[in-house]
């Protein structure tokens, strides 16, 4: 009976740890890294979309935004209008007025990449179950990222942190 009741115990402490315990870790397809870097750059907003930024999750460090695409990585590339929500990843995005949100996630694991392109892919197709959701105060990030595609590849982070920033070419 004790043992049952320190179990108990041990078991409530976990779960409540578990709602402020980021891992800080992205995963594709099985392959799971510590995030040592983090690059963002913002997008201003044109005719047609909303204001957005792009956020690169990568297990290698590094000073500046990498030249050449990395061979594991996790992008995500998203509108102003979609910060803070929890996106359900396997419905297409609500495009009602202009500007239109904007969502793109990328995935490399070493030869495989995935995309997720809400602007192009039939999602309800590409993607069955997942979801998204990421905070942005100034250079700082939270995200919880969780997709499941149709064909057995999986996407998913936990990380939450200071990015740094760089300038988007022209």
């Amino acid at each position: 009976m004790l043992c049952l009741a320190g179990a108990l115990a041990l078991a409530a402490a976990s779960c409540k740890d578990e709602k402020t315990v980021t891992v800080q870790t992205i995963c594709v397809n099985g392959l799971i890294y510590e995030v040592k870097t983090a690059i963002y750059a913002e997008e201003p907003a044109d005719a047609e979309d909303e204001a957005a930024f792009e956020l690169g999750l990568f297990p290698t460090e590094f000073t500046t935004p990498p030249e050449e695409e990395p061979d594991f990585y996790i992008g995500i590339d998203m509108s102003e209008s979609l910060w803070g929500k929890t996106i359900d990843l396997s419905e297409p995005l609500d495009r009602n007025t202009l500007p239109w949100p904007y969502l793109f996630i990328t995935a490399k694991n070493g030869g495989e990449r995935i995309t997720i392109d809400y602007d192009e892919d039939p999602i309800s197709e590409k993607i069955s179950h997942g979801s998204l959701s990421v905070t942005k105060n100034g250079d700082r990030f939270a995200v919880k990222l969780s997709v499941m595609l149709s064909d057995g590849q999986y996407i998913s982070a936990d990380w939450k942190g200071t990015a740094k920033k760089a300038e988007i070419p022209e």
